[in-house]
């Protein structure tokens, strides 16, 4: 009997203790629902059609990887009283379902999708949206946008300059110039790493770049904004000529891409002072300026 009195408050202690642990373990689940689904900076384009109920909604987001719980996100949608739009949008698996939920009320219906090319200036990307856009080289984030028919200059100005944000991060001018150079040096991601490599070194060593795509810049017009130079071109006087000013231009050339910029963040050391790519596009690297040489006769002359 005094055995059966002692063991009932081990019992309830168990069940006290086995109550908490599922409390812990739920509140824990809980708050895995209000986390993004991913640290993923890569847009999804999404889209809400016209009747389409916030369940399905719902589901077509955990589908798309952008939310964890199809039964959460109808549960804040609910209890904030959020009324869903229909629209195209950008939406990032990054962002938080509570947020995602509310861009969505938002109206952000886009009426057309642009793709602004890697390495592109601001003219170029002036010609293509048709808008005037008066802004610094650098942060106009090349990428895919789903924007409106009446979207202004300064809004797609705040909406690439936000991705570039979003996406890169902060990045140091210098990093940037270098990294706009970088992307209209070179043909194809493998040799990104290489060409930054190279390009620091002769920085870091006082050597003029001597870049074509810098004259091109400053002798860019339109119609031709990425013209073929000559010998004569370099002797122009410019401060973006890098075969007459040792150092980096005073600012980017283009608008780099994702890979470009990582390239100079992380670029790769190697034995190369010199490059040029053939006619048909494949780099070709020189230790001494006697062998680069040699490749501007066997790929370039020839």
């Amino acid at each position: 009997m005094h055995s059966s009195v002692r063991s009932k408050p081990k019992l309830i202690l168990s069940v006290v203790e086995g109550l908490a642990t599922i409390a812990l373990l739920a509140g824990i689940y809980f708050y895995t629902l209000t986390l993004p689904y991913s640290h993923d900076t890569q847009s999804v384009n999404f889209e809400v059609t016209k009747g389409e109920s916030v369940t399905t909604i719902a589901s077509h987001l955990k589908d798309a990887k952008l939310i964890r719980s199809s039964l959460y996100f109808r549960y804040i949608t609910k209890s904030h009283k959020l009324i869903l739009q229909a629209g195209k949008y950008q939406l990032f698996p990054s962002d938080s379902p509570l947020k995602l939920a509310t861009q969505l009320t938002k109206g952000l219906a886009v009426d057309k999708k642009i793709t602004i090319p890697e390495g592109f200036r601001r003219e170029q990307i002036s010609e293509l949206t048709g808008l005037n856009l008066i802004s610094p080289e650098g942060r106009l984030f090349p990428d895919t946008y789903f924007i409106k028919e009446d979207i202004t200059a300064q809004e797609l100005v705040d909406l690439m300059q936000a991705n570039f944000a979003k996406k890169v991060g902060k990045v140091d001018e210098q990093t940037l110039i270098l990294a706009s150079l970088v992307e209209r040096e070179t043909k194809g991601d493998e040799e990104k790493p290489v060409v930054a490599g190279i390009l620091k070194k002769r920085l870091e060593n006082g050597w003029p770049l001597e870049l074509d795509a810098t004259v091109q810049y400053f002798l860019g017009k339109p119609g031709s904004w990425w013209p073929d130079t000559t010998l004569l071109d370099r002797k122009l006087k410019s401060p973006y000529n890098t075969y007459l000013h040792p150092g980096l231009p005073p600012a980017p050339i283009g608008n780099p891409g994702f890979s470009s910029i990582r390239a100079v963040q992380n670029s790769v050391d190697s034995p190369y002072w010199f490059y040029l790519h053939d006619k048909s596009g494949v780099i070709h690297y020189a230790v001494t300026l006697a062998d680069h040489n040699q490749n501007i006769v066997k790929y370039i002359i020839r």
